[in-house]
């Protein structure tokens, strides 16, 4: 198999882009053994650029508190001629920036999974006339974003035949698109403890109908309301809750008075799995990786909400493919909890989904080989 460097290229807007990432190095892993040296660059931080850099804190801060401003940059970008413009703009800011981090990382292949990166790594690389294929990994459903489309990229992996489509839109041509699924966490589809062992290790009640409530790595959306409902309309149940990087929610259920016992308070977690698979319900945001973690391991699903127009698509694409409910206020979420928790989900879709992280490595790992066969 193939031997060399890979670099992930993301930004750390949100949690999501990053797991991706970890996903399919450990995928590679699994495929290469320690072979294929991958490493993970924020590319927006590293461009040292006023804003740009600060991204991760600004994506943290609109999406929690203004997500009005994220739709109006969304909206405002959402063409193909404006975010050219501002991709130039930026990059002749952060050029040598930019081509340091290629020198540094010295990459034989290149895997940008962030919209907003890919640009910025597609003129670095013509400048600098290197000769490293750039795979675009794309880690949104539905709403498909005019910066994911760049036919400067040579491969495109994509999750969903949604996002395939969108992208045939934006004017991409067919021979660059692979189907693959979206890339979750091979530990997602590994053996597990049943759900009683789990629970038991969580030292949670192992008898209580249990929901996993998050929101993704930015910890935003109706979290608190959604508690504190569960709280007093189903004292029967149990939850999970996970608030991500949001330490001001995480201390405002944590440290009340009068916090009910079954109410299981988690910062940022690694063992997003065994909540899932201690859990009988998983109502989340619709981030595009807590969706598919959880269709990975056959979980009812609840959708709450959208963070940000990007996930907007996701809604309709968990909907209408009838992978789970949609309850986007605390009055519909208890009515989709009594629903599920009832096993009134014959309807539902449970079908696993496919390994996507698996067959993503399989593809870099081919790619990387074949352009190291090249001769120089």
């Amino acid at each position: 198999m193939a031997y060399g460097n890979i670099l992930f290229v993301i930004s750390d807007t949100g949690g999501g882009h990053r797991s991706a990432a970890d996903a399919m190095i450990e995928a590679v892993r699994r495929l290469d053994g320690d072979r294929a040296r991958c490493s993970i660059t924020d590319l927006l931080r590293e461009t040292a650029v006023p804003l740009v850099r600060s991204a991760p804190e600004i994506y943290g801060y609109c999406s929690t508190r203004q997500v009005w401003l994220h739709d109006l940059f969304f909206r405002f970008t959402n063409e193909p001629q404006r975010i050219d413009l501002l991709s130039k703009l930026v990059y002749a800011k952060a050029r040598e920036n930019i081509k340091q981090v290629i020198r540094t990382n010295r990459p034989d292949l290149v895997v940008v999974a962030h919209p907003l990166a890919l640009r910025l790594m597609c003129i670095a690389r013509r400048e600098m006339r290197a000769q490293f294929p750039l795979i675009t990994v794309v880690t949104d459903l539905a709403t498909i974003h005019a910066s994911w489309a760049y036919n400067e990229s040579d491969l495109y992996l994509v999750p969903t035949w949604e996002a395939h489509q969108a992208l045939l839109n934006h004017g991409l041509p067919a021979h660059k698109l692979i189907y693959t699924g979206f890339p979750v966490h091979p530990k997602f589809f590994d053996s597990q403890d049943n759900q009683r062992a789990i629970r038991d290790k969580l030292a949670i009640d192992p008898h209580k109908k249990t929901v996993l409530l998050t929101s993704g790595g930015a910890g935003g959306g109706k979290i608190k309301d959604f508690v504190e409902s569960i709280e007093t309309q189903r004292p029967d149940w149990q939850s999970l809750v996970v608030t991500g990087n949001n330490r001001e929610l995480f201390a405002s259920l944590k440290n009340r008075p009068d916090a009910p016992s079954q109410t299981h308070v988690f910062g940022f977690v690694h063992n997003m799995e065994r909540l899932m698979l201690a859990a009988d319900v998983v109502a989340t945001k619709a981030g595009p990786g807590t969706i598919m973690e959880a269709r990975a391991l056959q979980r009812p699903l609840v959708v709450t909400g959208a963070v940000g127009l990007q996930e907007t698509g996701n809604i309709d694409y968990v909907s209408k493919s009838r992978y789970g409910l949609f309850a986007p206020n605390s009055i519909s979420l208890i009515k989709a909890l009594d629903s599920l928790g009832n096993g009134s989900n014959a309807d539902r879709q449970q079908d696993r989904v496919e390994d996507g992280a698996t067959r993503i490595a399989g593809v870099i790992l081919e790619k990387m080989q074949w352009a190291r066969d090249l001769p120089a």
